[in-house]
Order: structure tokens, then C-alpha cells, then sequence
């Protein structure tokens, strides 16, 4: 039996990495082109250890995001440099050229994974929403089945979510939000009617593909997993939690996307006594509002998800309040620290059967308050979920989304 040879292509990282390590592990895998991975044994990249040792230091650093040893650099193409000066300019807090620059560099990406296809073919075309429009017109004109890959749900319900929430938080944005425009919907739009096949990370994620027009037969819903690489075997040492705060964390950009607005709101409430609260990555928040929380939150800057493990495995639960996601991959990473969760609906199945932790169907500060309350209240149910989380942990992997993959194409 002959298995389809597959083309992976997204001009930055996200989960493509893991996608391509599966058709790679599967034997399937013709090519994964990028623009943002890291081979410490190439060139530019030889030449961090020139720097002064303290530069050289934080680079490595931030270059180790970009890089996974698991992917073998035979299968990697890569191009274009816009992705990084996307990346540079969101660094400097340059949200509207950052913009700018993903834009015009996703359609020069597009246009080189073309030529790609030209001098490589494949049977099967795997790329991510917003940067696969050329690509896909090009494969159906070819013959190339198409899957697209739809890592957050559809921009016509992610505008009106951030529509409703920046009528309630005005602040948490610093400027107006800035909606899809037409042409930016019409091109994600005609990205899923080319699609044979559409991707999602959650339930969430596909109800608002279909509720905007995806075809529902090229729905499936596959999410996402954590690193066996990364995370220890074994479960990790808590201290008893009587007699001391709760650790919560969170783990993701800081922005009223991520209803990080509501968290800050209930935790202002909370004493310090009975419980703490860690924020871990960029914050998008202007700096005024979070002067207000500084006494009550530490806030620790985006890190390589190695430095993170430590994090996930000394908190007891994490909290996690987002307004919309696409799979919330920070929910199965807290699984597999063993953390009993809070999440909403919106974000993935981090919690499965109320076993490990609880939804919340209705996000306000009242509402993640209570939630905090309720596990402030009952500790012995919060020691329950964590041992669930760690029972499920294995359903949470990468290998297992690798299986699902896998099957699509096959199918």
C-alpha cells in the first residue's frame, strides 16, 4: 500500500513543527517549509557564539523557541526573512507594521512554497490559515488535495467577540481594536472552500468555521498535545496544599483576548494568603493597568517552553479565562504537569467530564472569582483533579495527535 507524500508549510511555527514530525515519523513527509526555524549547525546561526557572552546568552535563548531537534533538517526548506522581522517588530511593540509586515509576507511565502511545489511535488498540500491562499489555488489547479490547517476560530466571530469586549474594557486594548477587514475575511474565506479537508484544534474552533460558512463534512476536530521531550515521567512533588496559598498560573499573551482582564479583576479580590497568581508571557497590556495588579500578580516574560516546564510543575492549578481560541495547547501542557484546571468553553478540552477541573460558561470577574473561590473552598477536589490531570496525560500527547493526522490523510 502506497501512503501520500505530504508538503508542510507555515512562514512561522505555531504547531506545524508537530504536524510535520508526524508525516515525518510516518514515513509521509516530502518537505516542511518555513522561515523561522533555527539549525544551530547552519549558518547565520554559528555566528551567535561570536557575540559577547552575555548577548549571545539571550539570543540563544529566544533562538531555542525557534528551534526542535526531533525535525530532520533533510526534510526542512527554508526561506524569506519577513517572519522575522514580524516577530522583531512585535518585540518592539510594533503591533501595526508587525501587521503590516505578516501580510505581504505571507503571500511572498506563498509564492515561494509554489516554486517549491514545482521542483518537489507532493500529493498533499498540510497549510495554516491566513498564509496558504496562494499556495491552495495553485495545488487545485494541479491536482494537489488541500488541508487546511485552521489554528484559531473564524475572524468573523473573533470580530465580534473583540467588539463586545472592548465596549468592557477599553483600558486592558490601549488603542481601538482594529476588526478583519472584508479582504482579509473574503481571503480566509476562500482558503476553506478550497480546502478537501479542515483542521481545527477544538469543538469551539469548528462550531465557528461552520456557524460562517465551512462546509461541515471537511470539519475535524483534532487537538492538540504536549511534548513527552520536554515534560519528566514522573508526577511532580507538591507540597501539601493546607496551610498555604494556592499557586495559579496562566500561560499565555497577556491581552483581553485571553480574558486576562476578568483573571486580574478576580485575583484584586482574592487574599494574598489564600492564593497567588503567575501570568507567564508577552504582555500586549498597556503598562498603567498593570501597575494596578503589580502587588498582587507576578508577571514572568514569554519563555522557550523548556524554562516553562518548571512553572507548570510547581503551580497546583491553572487558570486559563480565554474569550477564543483555536485549541488552547497550554491546557493539554497542564495536564501533563498534573494541574487541575479552570477554563472556559471557548478554548479547548483541557478539562474532559469535569474529571480534572472545571468550564466556565460565562466569563465575568464574578464568575472566575467564584471559580477561584470554589477551589479555595475545597482542596481535597483540587489534589482530585490534579490526580486526574496526570492520569490523562497520555491522551494529551503529541504522539496522539500525530495518530489523528495520520488518519486524515490516509482517509
Amino acid at each position: 500500500m502506497s501512503f501520500p507524500t505530504i508538503g508542510v508549510f507555515h512562514p512561522g511555527t505555531q504547531h506545524s513543527w508537530h504536524t510535520a514530525i508526524a508525516f515525518q515519523d510516518g514515513g509521509q513527509l516530502g518537505w516542511h517549509a518555513t522561515s523561522i526555524f533555527c539549525d544551530p549547525g547552519r549558518w547565520p546561526w554559528r555566528a551567535v557564539h561570536w557575540l559577547p557572552a552575555g548577548v549571545a546568552a539571550r539570543v540563544e535563548r529566544e533562538l531555542r523557541r525557534r528551534y526542535t531537534p526531533e525535525l530532520d533538517p533533510r526534510h526542512l526548506r527554508i526561506f524569506g526573512l519577513s517572519e522575522w522581522a514580524e516577530v522583531f517588530a512585535r518585540r518592539l511593540g510594533s503591533t501595526r507594521i508587525a501587521d503590516a509586515v505578516n501580510i505581504s509576507g505571507n503571500r511572498r511565502f506563498g509564492r515561494q512554497v509554489i516554486r517549491l511545489l514545482g521542483r518537489e511535488p507532493v500529493d498533499v498540500v498540510w497549510g495554516y490559515n491566513t498564509s496558504a491562499l496562494e499556495v491552495f489555488r495553485w495545488a487545485k489547479q494541479h491536482g494537489i488535495r488541500c488541508v487546511l490547517d485552521q489554528t484559531i476560530g473564524h475572524p468573523r466571530a473573533m470580530n465580534e467577540m473583540f467588539a463586545a469586549e472592548y465596549r468592557v474594557h477599553p483600558a486592558y486594548f490601549g488603542k481601538e481594536y482594529t476588526p478583519f477587514d472584508a479582504a482579509a475575511i473574503a481571503r480566509q474565506d476562500e482558503e476553506a472552500a478550497l480546502a478537501d479537508i479542515v483542521v481545527c484544534g477544538s469543538d469551539f474552533c469548528a462550531d465557528t468555521m461552520r456557524d460562517n460558512g465551512c462546509a461541515p463534512d471537511k470539519l475535524r476536530v483534532v487537538p492538540y498535545g504536549f511534548s513527552d521531550r520536554l515534560f519528566p515521567e514522573g508526577p511532580p512533588a507538591r507540597a501539601p496544599l493546607a496551610g498555604r496559598p494556592v499557586r495559579f498560573l496562566f500561560v499565555g499573551t497577556l491581552e483581553p483576548r485571553k480574558g486576562v482582564p476578568y483573571l486580574l479583576e478576580a485575583f484584586a479580590e482574592i487574599p494574598p494568603s489564600d492564593a497567588t497568581l503567575t501570568l507567564i508571557g508577552r504582555c500586549d497590556i498597556p503598562a498603567p493597568v498593570m501597575a494596578r495588579f503589580a502587588g498582587r500578580v507576578t508577571h514572568v516574560p514569554h519563555l522557550p517552553r523548556d524554562e516553562l516546564i518548571a512553572h507548570y510543575r510547581a503551580a497546583d492549578c491553572f487558570i486559563f479565562p480565554s474569550l477564543f481560541e483555536g485549541g488552547g495547547l497550554v491546557l493539554y501542557e497542564a495536564a501533563a504537569a498534573g494541574l487541575g484546571i479552570v477554563q472556559t468553553r471557548f478554548c479547548g478540552d483541557g478539562v474532559r467530564d469535569g474529571k480534572n477541573g472545571i468550564v466556565l460558561d460565562r466569563i465575568d470577574a464574578a464568575s472566575v472569582g467564584a471559580a477561584i473561590r470554589g477551589v479555595l473552598a475545597d482542596r481535597e477536589q483540587l489534589v482530585r483533579w490534579q490526580d486526574a490531570s496526570w492520569r490523562m496525560r497520555k491522551e494529551r500527547s503529541w504522539e496522539a495527535y500525530a495518530v489523528r493526522v495520520r488518519e486524515i490523510v490516509a482517509k
